[in-house]
């Protein structure tokens, strides 16, 4: 398979020097492969003046390192991006022009408005966000952002990251309870909200960091981090917890990287102090942020906005498992017919036919790894693999029925936890509906020519229309006539027309 243009983007950061590996795999999908991460705490110890020797010299060895693993790809382009450390440092060009002399690699300094844009990006290309705020919380800076039909309308920034935020307001260990006034009252000095709105989303390592603690804490059956909703309970209760430890003890969290636990409570008071603001009930985690950001301005310029986020992933994570995403329309367009002429029986809407649709899209994504396990890969594939702009439950959802398609029971025990009172119900109807239509499309190129759906002795009445033979057709229809008669409660009759 050919794949396109191979796009390095290094972010030296305040805390972290981060490099991102990603392949084009079309227009609107990448995948990442590779990624590395220093904690090079680059603007430790700068409050307001130069970068320290220091962590001029930590700063350096991490661009050495990454560097040296961008090359070892032949990227097309390599983007080195610099953030609050960098724009507030007056010796910063020294820093760059040594970065230069030992990598042969330039560091653009971002504005606070190109950061902004960026973090942006990543959010809005992985996520169901159409109006509400983003948020990203680094090592230096604080960005907000008001997004309003998926585009940026506002944004804001001030130096309230992590390591900034602990060094100028969190100076006891553990803080005090004036500490932590002082850092909430300057988050609401400098950062205006406009709108109360529930929509919030959240990127950074910090607050995958966070989220992992959560995660833990929840016992939560699955390990995506993207996604996760960190409910505003949650993130009081554990902002709390965090500045009420000192350093040593806030090590032994489960779920916390130990290399922040000096600044990890600056971050979690910060988001909490956000979410108050902004009356957010819940933060949404997108592992998707500045690079990922940079990565779509570099693959797509001016137009970087994805007009459609779900329908961009599953491509994209067809294409990167050797599936031909064109090859199951056939079976996405009878699916659609089969919910459509069943709508009286299974009274559901958009949300599941989109699931339906989605899941057909998906459903011949395992066929690669294991033929005979394909449904079983498939249903893995779907949890891991980078699906944007589903819910976690909706992920649960599609990953089962793209499971028990062809056979079988579903069993969302495991995952009864994120899952609604109905949803065994509705997979069951899904699947039994996508395994029909899977039956119909039996062969590839399908001689069905066409499919003719009624309703029949109150049931449903399946005639299939075609040119040749339609033998193999019948056959695993007739397969799937008791699970879909089951599902749906009514009679099911099949017919051919020559």
């Amino acid at each position: 398979m050919n794949y396109g243009r191979v796009v390095a983007v290094i972010d030296v950061g305040s805390n972290s020097v981060r490099l991102l590996v990603a392949r084009e795999l079309s227009p609107v999908a990448f995948e990442v492969i590779d990624e590395e991460r220093f904690d090079a705490r680059i603007g430790e110890g700068q409050a307001d003046g130069d970068l320290t020797p220091e962590g001029i010299a930590r700063g350096l060895h991490a661009m050495r390192v990454v560097s040296q693993v961008a090359a070892s790809y032949g990227a097309t382009v390599t983007v080195v991006a610099g953030t609050e450390a960098l724009r507030r440092a007056p010796n910063a060009a020294s820093f760059i022009e040594a970065a230069r002399a030992e990598t042969g690699l330039t560091v653009r300094v971002l504005s606070a408005a190109e950061e902004a844009f960026a973090s942006f990006l990543g959010a809005i290309n992985s996520t169901g966000l159409r109006d509400g705020h983003v948020v990203d919380v680094g090592g230096g800076s604080l960005e907000v952002m008001r997004v309003e039909g998926r585009a940026l309308v506002r944004s804001q920034s001030a130096p309230l990251g992590a390591i900034y935020a602990s060094e100028r307001y969190l100076r006891n260990d553990p803080p005090t309870a004036k500490d932590v006034r002082a850092l909430r009252k300057a988050v609401r000095q400098q950062i205006e909200i406009h709108d109360r709105l529930p929509a919030l989303y959240g990127v950074g390592g910090a607050l995958r960091n966070l989220a992992r603690i959560v995660r833990l804490r929840r016992r939560y059956p699955l390990r995506r981090l993207h996604g996760l909703a960190i409910e505003r309970r949650e993130m009081r209760r554990l902002a709390s917890d965090l500045a009420s430890a000192p350093a040593e003890a806030r090590r032994k969290v489960n779920g916390l990287n130990s290399s922040r636990a000096d600044i990890i409570p600056a971050a979690a008071i910060v988001l909490d102090e956000i979410m108050e603001m902004t009356g957010a009930p819940a933060l949404n985690v997108s592992g998707q942020g500045l690079r990922e950001g940079l990565v779509w301005q570099e693959l797509r310029g001016e137009g970087a906005i994805l007009p459609d986020v779900r329908t961009a992933s599953i491509s994209g994570l067809a294409r990167a498992n050797g599936v031909d995403a064109l090859a199951a329309e056939p079976v996405v367009i009878v699916a659609a017919q089969l919910f459509e002429a069943t709508r009286q029986w299974h009274s559901f809407g958009a949300p599941e036919e989109d699931l339906l649709l989605s899941a057909a899209r998906l459903a011949g994504i395992g066929m690669h790894v294991d033929y005979y396990n394909r449904d079983r890969h498939a249903e893995y594939l779907v949890h891991s693999g980078d699906l944007h702009g589903f819910s976690h439950r909706e992920i649960v959802l599609l990953g089962a029925i793209v499971r028990s398609a062809t056979a079988g029971t579903p069993d969302l025990t495991a995952n009864r936890a994120i899952l609604e009172q109905d949803d065994g119900h509705r997979v069951a109807v899904l699947a039994a509906l996508l395994g029909a239509a899977e039956a119909i499309r039996r062969r590839r190129p399908s001689p069905v020519h066409s499919v003719e759906l009624s309703s029949h002795r109150g049931g449903l009445h399946i005639e299939l229309r075609g040119g040749d033979s339609l033998d193999a057709e019948i056959a695993a229809l007739e397969r799937q006539q008791k699970r879909l008669e089951s599902a749906l409660k009514i009679p099911v009759s099949v017919s051919v027309r020559a």
